[in-house]
């Protein structure tokens, strides 16, 4: 049975803090804005309830949320780069285990999607590869995401993109190798991998995240879920079995360099699916002369 670790029980805060408004809510607990009271800095902070009763102390749900903020702490504990939410510090206290984080206003790419509907090709290029220089940067750290998509992407308001969400990450080493350890599904479906839904005993690697990488390009191409017409059976028979990618709708036209780019995401063979240190190089991803984000709306 799984428990809460008790180590840390005497951890101390190393930020005094205001809690703001509620701004997000997960599996894993919620999101609150928050004032750094030192330095004027605005915060976010995310935050679970640990375990008080007995009752509490054996509810696996309960348990699962404060391992799983506890994972997002030590994940992002010593990363740095432009494209990864910079961490800032925890607090643990008898009520609640709080990870510190930085604040990015303008939202997730899946919230403004919704707002706004689908992205023009020139910001689906400068996200897209915003988004590679992350996850190659997590990859050469022995990291793998397991739940890239659009909601799990924040961007500022000067266009910079953030990857978030590390509470289901995993460390690895021969990070692009098959780890029989990982065999579990984890993250979310209609982003998921073909292999990553395989009934076997040869794990995956971090391919499943350049396959969720051509999902976030699907929606943000589509202003729509990947496989929006499916249900999680049909998705499941189609991905899981038949081994598909999501379809592009017809009304949507892609340039050649720019579907060059998706297939290569989506190639079926998780050994023959490009690195994310190979991506970077993909010509598509050259942002044209003069190009500037001038936001959404």
């Amino acid at each position: 049975m799984s428990t809460v670790r008790e180590s840390e029980a005497e951890a101390r805060p190393n930020i005094t803090w205001v809690k703001g408004d509620l701004i997000g809510k997960g599996t894993y607990g919620k999101v609150f804005l928050a004032l750094n009271a030192i330095t004027g800095e605005m915060l976010a902070v995310r935050q679970v309830e640990m375990p008080q009763s007995t009752s509490d102390q054996e509810n696996q749900i309960q348990i699962a949320a404060v391992n799983a903020i506890r994972n997002e702490r030590d994940i992002l504990e010593g990363l740095d780069h432009t494209n990864i939410v910079r961490y800032l510090g925890f607090e643990q206290t008898a009520e609640f285990f709080n990870v510190f984080l930085e604040y990015v206003p303008g939202g997730s790419i899946g919230s403004i999607v919704e707002r706004y509907g689908k992205f023009d090709e020139g910001s689906v290029r400068s996200f897209t590869g915003q988004i590679v220089d992350g996850l190659a940067y997590l990859h050469a750290n022995n990291i793998i995401h397991r739940d890239v998509k659009a909601n799990n992407v924040l961007v500022d308001s000067n266009g910079t993109c953030k990857i978030c969400s590390f509470d289901i990450s995993e460390r690895s080493d021969g990070i692009y190798n098959n780890n029989a350890a990982m065999t579990t599904m984890q993250g979310s479906l209609f982003w998921m991998a073909p292999e990553m839904l395989q009934n076997n005993n040869k794990g995956y690697s971090a391919k499943v995240d350049i396959w969720s990488l051509g999902c976030v390009f699907i929606e943000m191409f589509t202003g729509k879920r990947p496989w929006a017409q499916d249900d999680f059976a049909s998705v499941m028979f189609k991905v899981g079995h038949s081994k598909m990618a999501p379809l592009v709708p017809d009304d949507v036209n892609l340039s050649a360099e720019a579907d060059d780019f998706r297939l290569k995401c989506f190639t079926e063979d998780p050994e023959a699916r490009p690195t994310a240190e190979g991506l970077k190089s993909h010509p598509w991803l050259v942002l044209p002369p003069g190009y500037s984000f001038t936001g959404f709306g």
